[in-house]
């Protein structure tokens, strides 16, 4: 009876993912900013989610961890997001340092885990897969003409609903599958304007890109007990290229500008309506590890690369680069049966992380690093808990006319574990 409670629900709120819950002008590039372990507790702890696993919380980073599940429990996890992000440049007209700022809010995931039986565990999940959302602006000067200004607009992004399985096939090993339906749209406009001439013709060119697709992934965990209450987990994740389904409209024209601010349509260029083709969601592996203490603490490192370099859209490329990504994180609980000091059974986290991302712009690599922080406040009598995480993080540079993106994300989200499945000895 649950189960149909469930996917009602998570359907219900699809829409609420339609938002844009992205500002970043890198966004403009392949398909969007990626959205990678961004649930509170992974990403409190540096976004680890290879080679750790947890019977109190929901990671689909590697779904192999559904294993850790209790086998009479049931999992639902939420969460909401924050942004905070301050964009700076260098004016090409006087060196200034320029600067502006920008916010969002939107919801951030929906994640349920519960056992099929004693060697089966299944989840259910929707979260974001990739954002767009950017407004850029860049002037140019000419003889001829004066100013140019070329405006760059996007919105829309992938989303992910998702359905994984975990076995356990002989003690300390577990394998895992998520089978994935990605969905989504991007809607990308660039314009060139001639603020200074009267007689060239301004030009737009619209991409509305609509596309879904059946997608794969899978995992493997290896947990073994070093001494007493201690354990190493081994982990590894395997995405296969994806060729997803996409249609495409394009307009292309010119326009005239009154002096009302309005846009006249003057010629169209190029017109085109659900046009079919494929993009290509290249190839990730990674692996990771951790050393966890039973209710004490944890400390792991996952690695992850990606072939973006094979990355096309509609047959084309879009000039991205291989990226990687390092990350590193723990939490530590001082002393969690200490019913006398509540901050005491508090879970107290923290991580970093520092990789490459696909893109490589005017001779420039486009890195990232970010600090993240957290805590798991349980709830007084059940293991609930309300999660608290923050990221800040750096992306690019001011060098060759290029953006320095600096963000704080922060995500308030609940973990709810229920024992539904106990069969009552007593009436």
């Amino acid at each position: 009876m649950r189960l149909p409670i469930i996917l009602c629900f998570l359907l219900l709120n699809l829409t609420l993912f339609s938002q844009i819950r992205i500002i970043s002008p890198y966004s403009r590039f392949g398909v969007g900013d990626l959205s990678e372990n961004n649930n509170a507790w992974n990403m409190s702890v540096g976004q680890l989610g290879i080679g750790i696993s947890s019977p109190y919380h929901i990671n689909y980073a590697n779904p192999a961890s559904y294993s850790a599940f209790d086998s009479l429990s049931f999992v639902f996890e939420g969460g909401f997001n924050g942004e905070f992000v301050n964009l700076q440049s260098i004016s090409i007209f006087d060196n200034s340092n320029q600067s502006v700022s920008r916010n969002y809010a939107s919801l951030g995931y929906l994640l349920f885990g519960m056992p099929v039986n004693k060697w089966w565990k299944t989840s259910l999940g929707l979260v974001p897969y990739s954002d767009v959302g950017y407004s850029v602006a860049n002037y140019e000067e000419y003889p001829n003409t004066g100013t140019v200004v070329r405006l760059y607009q996007g919105s829309g992004g992938i989303n992910r609903l998702f359905w994984g399985n975990a076995v356990r096939p002989f003690k300390g090993f577990s394998v895992g599958l998520n089978i994935s339906y990605l969905f989504g749209s991007m809607n990308r406009q660039a314009m060139v304007l001639f603020p200074d001439s009267a007689a060239a013709m301004n030009y737009k060119e619209d991409y509305y890109v609509t596309m879904n697709d059946l997608s794969f992934n899978f995992g493997a965990q290896y947990r073994t007990r070093i001494k007493n209450d201690l354990f190493l987990t081994l982990g590894a994740v395997f995405n296969p290229s994806l060729s997803m389904s996409a249609k495409t409209n394009v307009l292309a024209q010119t326009f005239l500008i009154s002096i009302d601010g309005i846009e006249m349509p003057h010629d169209t260029l190029a017109k085109a309506e659900a046009v079919k083709g494929r993009i290509v969601i290249p190839m990730l592996i990674g692996g990771g590890f951790s050393f966890e203490k039973t209710d004490k603490w944890l400390i792991g490192l996952d690695y992850k690369w990606q072939n973006w370099e094979k990355f096309t859209a509609f047959d084309m490329s879009d000039s991205l680069v291989n990226s990687w990504q390092v990350n590193f994180g723990g939490e530590i609980i001082p002393k969690v049966d200490n019913y006398t000091n509540y901050f005491a059974r508090v879970r107290y986290r923290l991580g970093f992380t520092y990789g490459k991302t696909y893109l490589h712009l005017r001779g420039q690599d486009i890195n990232e690093y970010a600090i993240t922080f957290g805590f798991g406040f349980p709830l007084r009598g059940m293991k609930t808990m309300l999660n608290i995480g923050g990221q800040y993080g750096v992306r690019g540079t001011t060098e060759q006319n290029l953006i320095r993106e600096s963000y704080f994300k922060i995500v308030i989200g609940f973990s709810i574990y229920e024992r539904w499945f106990m069969k009552r000895k007593y009436y």
